[in-house]
């Protein structure tokens, strides 16, 4: 990662280039807590909850290719072991009372992995208050297992897989060291490292960094700030309101729809391509391609 003063060029309200000594912010804060976080061990994210009634379940199955995980209300942590020829489920059950720990459920057969819970009138989404039901998974599988995961709402931490599909409702991502990436995220802040494949994200809501994908990147985000460093590929973003900051991308970068905040590139071996947004907000430095950029409006500055 980069953290020396560079000279950026800004694009003044009357178009002139103009050279501005400036220090590059860095993702390196937001990816040490990352790293802080996943290196934490199932068992000791478990002990850190409250819970009321509680049972736990330990599950082991032979492992296939891909595994699919239905998860519900909770943390889900998948963790990739090499030499690893079996999934191991280590799940803590969470309630209110004993009714609704009653109605909570685990299973893992095959290529599945799935959980039951009470009704929603038995206070499965009751986050607050003093009901609740939900469960917390700690997962380990050979590192070459293929990911698909549904979950409604909590952490996810995903490590050392290969591809990994993940539709999430709501909670904080973090993933790192794994094969191809694609999130269709609902809310929650995203951190991603070290992807081997693509990645792509669908996200409505909640800030996102991502440092070092060997394919392309394809964000489209609703809103939050977007970081981005150390892509080989080509990354497209498009994104409704939030910062924008890349860093040191191998192919192009496309900025699409972008709309309030600054956005800031630096370090790109291709082109620079920002097809909407105000040309007075787009900050650029280390462009070895071409420059494509929206004109300056008139009378501003």
């Amino acid at each position: 990662m980069i953290s020396r003063a560079h000279c950026e060029v800004v694009e003044s309200s009357h178009g002139t280039a103009v050279a501005v000594r400036v220090a590059l912010v860095t993702t390196a804060a937001a990816l040490a807590a990352t790293a802080a976080i996943l290196a934490a061990t199932p068992s000791a994210l478990f002990a850190q909850e409250d819970c009321k009634f509680m049972k736990t379940i330990e599950l082991t199955e032979p492992a296939v290719g891909t595994l699919r995980v239905n998860a519900g209300a909770g943390s889900l942590s998948v963790r990739g072991v090499e030499g690893a020829n079996e999934f191991r489920l280590a799940a803590k059950l969470c309630a209110s009372d004993e009714r609704r720990l009653e109605g909570l459920g685990v299973t893992l057969r095959g290529d599945r992995l799935d959980t039951t819970y009470p009704s929603s009138r038995g206070g499965l989404f009751s986050w607050g208050g003093n009901r609740y039901a939900r469960i917390n998974l700690a997962l380990e599988v050979p590192m070459d297992t293929n990911l698909r995961v549904d979950d409604r709402s909590g952490i996810i931490h995903i490590i050392d897989t290969g591809d990994v599909t993940l539709e999430d409702g709501s909670g904080n991502i973090l993933i790192r060291d794994v094969g191809s990436l694609t999130i269709h995220d609902g809310s929650g802040s995203i951190s991603v490292s070290r992807v081997t494949g693509d990645f792509r994200l669908d996200d409505t809501s909640g800030n996102l960094t991502v440092d070092g994908v060997s394919g392309d990147v394809v964000i489209d985000d609703g809103s939050g700030s977007v970081i981005v460093s150390d892509v080989n590929g080509d990354v497209t973003v498009s994104d409704g309101s939030g910062h924008i900051r890349i860093n040191a991308v191998g192919g192009s970068v496309r900025l699409d729809e972008i709309g309030s905040g600054s956005v800031t590139v630096h370090d790109v071996d291709g082109d620079l391509v920002v097809r909407d947004g105000r040309r007075e907000r787009i900050r650029y430095s280390d462009i070895r391609g071409k420059l494509d950029l929206p004109p300056a409006r008139r009378g501003s500055g």
